[in-house]
């Protein structure tokens, strides 16, 4: 599995994220545009053994199950710490009716236990379904990205359909014109539908096309910049960082 995003909780905010744990398994030969994200804040003096379990037991179970891939970030420097953010392609909602992969792969019993424990290092999670927008995103061929940052807009009731226009009229182009990975996705089940994100290398000097094209739209929105590829400060914003771990 590949990284491709991570994800802000804020009205408007920029994230910083290094894929911490790219959960590998085999990568599918066209991913789903809808993931399943679930946010779990692990309580600090458990980490070493939930990240253990995740490991040793989780991702192995996974793989017997089937499940084609599986995206892990964890939050550092900036941000809620202890966080981590997993990302789950799945290919349409029937899926949900099936006995979940760790059941299918244990039994009835062993995932009950192996549940347990996992009860035991976390403090919350949450879950919700992002759709990717084909059409306003832009991924290149090549290594999957490792540092990323991504933006979340909350848009004003009644105002997507012109807010995504802009996007595809704007902002894509520059992407595509500066050869730069921009992933546009929209979140749905679980969350606020009017919010999208936005998710692109972060890089400390940025492409002049897509800052100038940025700085534009946030303008004309209202937002500050942040001098990234990406609009950064807003109502309730925050900053976060994360390290990936791969196995």
């Amino acid at each position: 599995m590949q990284t491709r995003f991570a994800l802000s909780r804020n009205a408007v905010a920029a994230v910083l994220a290094v894929s911490l744990s790219s959960l590998c398994l085999a990568q599918p030969a066209q991913a789903p545009n809808r993931s399943r994200v679930t946010i779990t804040k692990v309580k600090p003096e458990m980490l070493n053994e939930w990240q253990d379990l995740q490991k040793n037991e989780v991702l192995p179970a996974l793989k017997k199950a089937g499940v084609k891939a599986q995206t892990v970030y964890a939050t550092t420097l900036f941000g809620d710490g202890f966080e981590y953010t997993t990302i789950t392609p799945f290919g349409k909602y029937a899926e949900f009716d099936d006995q979940a992969p760790v059941v299918k792969a244990l039994g009835a019993a062993p995932a009950a236990r192996l549940g347990e424990k996992i009860r035991k290092c976390i403090v919350s999670n949450t879950s919700y379904v992002i759709t990717q927008q084909t059409d306003l995103s832009n991924i290149p061929e090549g290594a999957p990205l490792t540092r990323i940052a991504t933006t979340r807009v909350r848009v004003a009731q009644g105002k997507m359909d012109d807010f995504l226009n802009l996007i595809k009229t704007d902002v894509t182009p520059a992407y595509k014109k500066a050869k730069l990975t921009l992933v546009v996705n929209r979140r749905g089940l679980g969350t606020n539908g009017n919010d999208v994100t936005f998710s692109a290398p972060w890089t400390s000097t940025p492409s002049w096309t897509v800052s100038r094209r940025w700085s534009r739209l946030s303008a004309r929105m209202g937002w500050p910049s942040s001098g990234q590829n990406l609009p950064a400060w807003g109502p309730s914003s925050r900053r976060s960082s994360g390290r990936a771990w791969r196995t």
